[in-house]
């Protein structure tokens, strides 16, 4: 369980600063970083998901509308 805590952790970290990353990115007007960046927030979003089954049920959503699911 400490693992998957530590896993999670990071995991979270990850988001925020693909999130901020992202939000940079399209300050700059560079669309083209701004969606690599949308996509590995995806990626993080489906491990985070597979570590808590059952929580993050609007991120879940969004990947589907997204076409990450």
């Amino acid at each position: 369980m400490r693992q998957e805590t530590l896993k999670y952790g990071s995991k979270r970290r990850n988001l925020l600063t693909y999130s901020d990353r992202r939000e940079q990115a399209i300050r700059q007007g560079d669309s083209e970083i701004a969606e690599a960046w949308f996509d590995q927030a995806a990626e993080y979003w489906k491990q985070a998901i597979a570590l808590t089954p059952g929580n993050y049920i609007e991120a879940h959503n969004w990947l589907k509308i997204i076409g990450h699911s």
